[in-house]
């Protein structure tokens, strides 16, 4: 495997999948693209001088071929529901490295309970390896600041509307209702109240909402109290129709640059001390290339640990440093002192 140095792009030619290819592109990896839709794919190949794959997520032996000589493959193509299981599949029986960007926790479940047959084949498998990498590593980061972290909330401000394959998952995820972890179990939060969190100068309102931190973020620090909030700034050019089948493919460029993301935590550790910081980054359909990218640029470099992972239990905070114009700020730091 060490030999395999090629990274395969799923999905390259929808709204996310084109940043992420991209973002490759830019930093010079050697990577294959795939997708369903022929016209696409090939002129993408073209554009870039790359070779290319054409298949549907069920084809097996199209798998077998497009991932033959690669270490990593980053699936792109959601709604992940449809995608995530044939991908994992195929990456297993491949020996290839498996990452996703999917917010939809039942393919993080789906990856937590495939841990055993990622150990057997020697690879390394995340799901939710876009945005949640910097979410990841702000919740590792806290964890080691108190003595016996038990509770952590985290509130995300986005950024930048939605791109329609964000629409078609989004049901997937408000179908599991508001998703909390208390004492270690997952269960359904009776009484969900909104939360104001600091993202340095602005204060914002969030919802209680479930995201990924309850599984990801629970296997990076064993944390057992999670709860999870959301707030959602649209740009100027407001999407108000989010069911309409003519919504654009996702913000423009100059959409995504004109506001950030925010990921604002905090964590309680068993003598009530308090922590706080927040992640200052890009907008969304900018970060969640970027950090993907970043991961698997760190696979191709034989840095991975085998099984199913979080971004943070892989990679602990450190990763947040390969994510380009991402800031980690500490609100306050804790004022007891242990030893």
């Amino acid at each position: 495997m060490n030999n395999k140095r090629k990274l395969l792009i799923y999905g390259a030619t929808g709204y996310t999948g084109k940043i992420i290819t991209a973002r490759a592109k830019a930093l010079n990896l050697d990577f294959e693209i795939a997708g369903r839709s022929e016209d696409k794919i090939k002129a993408m190949a073209r554009e870039l001088n790359i070779p290319y794959h054409i298949f549907t997520v069920d084809d097996s032996k199209a798998w077998e071929r497009a991932l033959t000589d690669k270490q990593v493959l980053i699936n792109a193509a959601g709604p992940f529901l449809l995608t995530a299981e044939l991908a994992m599949n195929a990456c297993l029986d491949a020996g290839v490295h498996y990452l996703d960007i999917s917010a939809e926790l039942d393919t993080y479940r789906l990856a937590e309970s495939l841990d055993d047959k990622a150990r057997v084949a020697g690879i390394q498998l995340i799901s939710g390896a876009g945005l949640f990498v910097s979410y990841d590593a702000l919740v590792v980061h806290l964890s080691k600041l108190v003595v016996k972290p038990e509770y952590l909330k985290v509130g995300f401000r986005h950024y930048g509307g939605f791109s329609r394959g964000s629409v078609l998952s989004s049901k997937n995820i408000a179908d599991l209702g508001i998703l909390i972890r208390k004492n270690g179990e997952i269960l359904n939060n009776p009484h969900p109240r909104s939360k104001v969190f600091s993202f340095g100068e602005e204060a914002v309102e969030c919802m209680p909402t479930p995201l990924g931190g309850i599984i990801l973020s629970y296997k990076a620090t064993g944390i057992p109290n999670i709860e999870e909030f959301f707030s959602l700034k649209l740009p100027a050019t407001e999407l108000s129709d989010l069911t309409n089948e003519n919504l654009p493919d996702g913000p423009t460029k100059e959409e995504r640059a004109a506001g950030r993301n925010g990921i604002a935590a905090e964590i309680t550790g068993k003598d009530g001390t308090v922590v706080k910081a927040y992640v200052d980054a890009p907008s969304g359909y900018d970060l969640t290339p970027l950090s993907v990218v970043a991961v698997a640029h760190r696979i191709l470099n034989n840095d991975f640990k085998i099984g199913y992972q979080s971004p943070g239990s892989a990679y602990g905070e450190e990763i947040i440093k390969d994510i380009p114009d991402t800031h980690l700020i500490d609100i306050r730091q804790p004022t007891q002192t242990f030893l």
